[in-house]
């Protein structure tokens, strides 16, 4: 016997009329999606080093002269206090992107180990000892690549991914801007994991 309109299981020719969802559009929309939770989870990881800086505790690292210090002695990412004397003939100044400040990377004197990171004002650049955050051009991914690139390369300095470089004059509490960025990456990839979730789990049935 043929189903009709007042029969539960009948199918109303109206709703069979519709056209289907555009695949294509479905496709890019959940591309987008899952695009967003990786780049946003490679994103958080990225921070990882500041971080771990922004939690440390204690006093600096007090690493005392440069010319005679132990590399053995040395940290990453942790604060220091070195003293020396800064050798600008072999500086490297450049100015950020994002903010416009300019800055200025050059070797203490008697070494080759540590590198300074300091802005370029004249009263910075006066100093002989400089506090801030000790780490490898390495753990500061890309970027200082191209003053690691032009330090080796154009003034003939033995720099690589592992010479430490003392970010002048910035403590610990002075990257609370990666707490705040991982905080929105975990925001945005809990979103798209449940933006994901919702997508894939079964409609309810309602009889």
């Amino acid at each position: 016997m043929p189903e009709t309109l007042s029969s539960p299981d009948a199918l109303d020719p109206e709703l069979l009329e519709l056209p289907a969802p555009p695949r294509a559009r479905r496709l890019v929309a959940l591309g987008a999606m899952a695009l967003a939770f990786v780049a946003s989870s490679a994103f958080a990881v990225s921070l990882r080093h500041d971080l771990a800086y922004f939690f440390h505790r204690g006093a600096a690292l007090d690493l005392g002269d440069a010319a005679t210090l132990d590399r053995a002695a040395l940290a990453t990412n942790v604060e220091a206090r070195v003293a020396g004397t800064p050798m600008l003939s072999r500086a490297v100044r450049y100015r950020r992107v994002l903010t416009g400040a300019e800055h200025v990377v050059f070797p203490l004197a008697g070494q080759r180990t540590i590198y300074v990171h300091a802005d370029a004002s004249p009263s910075s650049l006066a100093r002989t000892e400089f506090t801030g955050r000790l780490v490898t051009f390495a753990d500061l991914g890309a970027r200082v690549d191209d003053v690691e690139v032009y330090l080796a390369r154009d003034m003939n300095l033995p720099v690589s991914g592992e010479s430490y470089l003392l970010l002048a004059d910035e403590p610990p509490s002075g990257s609370w801007w990666a707490l705040l960025l991982a905080l929105l990456c975990l925001a945005f990839v809990g979103l798209d994991a449940w933006l994901l979730l919702r997508w894939f789990r079964p409609a309810p049935y309602r009889g």
